[in-house]
């Protein structure tokens, strides 16, 4: 769940867009997408059986190439891409990486004591991503200084998970400072992304919610990993 669409070439600063003649999106536009977007993620999440979870993967890796050039096509005949199939197909890319945390969320809403630790991270996801997000709307400094910082600072971060995979014994002590690092990059972006929201052109809209999107679930997906290493015992995913 970690690639986002969190590179400069999407931002635009106000004092380098002629807003005379680029439009600028409204935030009601991107949080109404949004909004539609986490009801999708918690259908595929609690409404699909863990038996999809392949197809979603490969799915859900496919869209992430595909909404952005349909993009391009939808501005290249005219028609806005919220409201046509761009929007949906993030909808539908919503729904795959729900039905990606599935066998997790699935499998703690079954106990009492998962239900109160995915509760307790939803919970924690929510008001972190709030709060950044706001920082990220009400600040005047421009924070697309840290895109390349950031971009950086994911690829360590997907290369330290992809080496867990295969040397678990040396990285397992460190899970939880994987966790932390994962939640402080992705709450970073989430300011990043709501700025870029900000003064982004309707062009934009869907790829700048989707990319919002992806800063949300992967915040969430770190945070619960905090959670279940403090008191997931045996639930803990890695």
């Amino acid at each position: 769940m970690l690639p986002s669409e969190n590179s400069s070439r999407y931002y635009r600063n106000p004092s380098i867009v002629d807003l005379r003649k680029s439009k600028t999106v409204s935030l009601t536009q991107i949080m109404g997408l949004l909004s539609f977007m986490f009801l999708a993620l918690a259908a595929g999440a609690f409404l699909v059986p863990p038996s999809y979870f392949i197809l979603a993967v490969i799915l859900e890796f496919v869209l992430l190439f595909t909404i952005p050039v349909m993009n391009r096509r939808a501005l290249a005949r005219g028609a806005e891409p919220a409201a046509g199939l761009t929007g949906g197909l993030a909808l539908v890319f919503a729904a795959c990486a729900g039905v990606v945390l599935g066998p997790l969320v699935q499998s703690l809403t079954s106990t009492s004591a998962g239900l109160a630790v995915l509760g307790q991270a939803a919970l924690v996801t929510f008001i972190v991503f709030a709060a950044f997000g706001a920082y990220g709307l009400m600040t005047k400094r421009n924070l697309s200084s840290m895109a390349k910082v950031l971009f950086i600072g994911l690829l360590v971060l997907l290369g330290i998970m992809i080496l867990s995979v295969f040397f678990s014994s040396f990285l397992s002590p460190f899970g939880l400072l994987i966790g932390l690092g994962g939640a402080v990059l992705f709450s970073l972006m989430t300011a990043l992304d709501f700025q870029r929201a900000k003064y982004s052109t309707a062009d934009n809209a869907v790829l700048v919610t989707l990319s919002i999107f992806l800063d949300f679930v992967n915040l969430f997906t770190f945070i619960l990993d905090i959670f279940l290493i403090f008191g997931g015992g045996g639930m803990r995913k890695r």
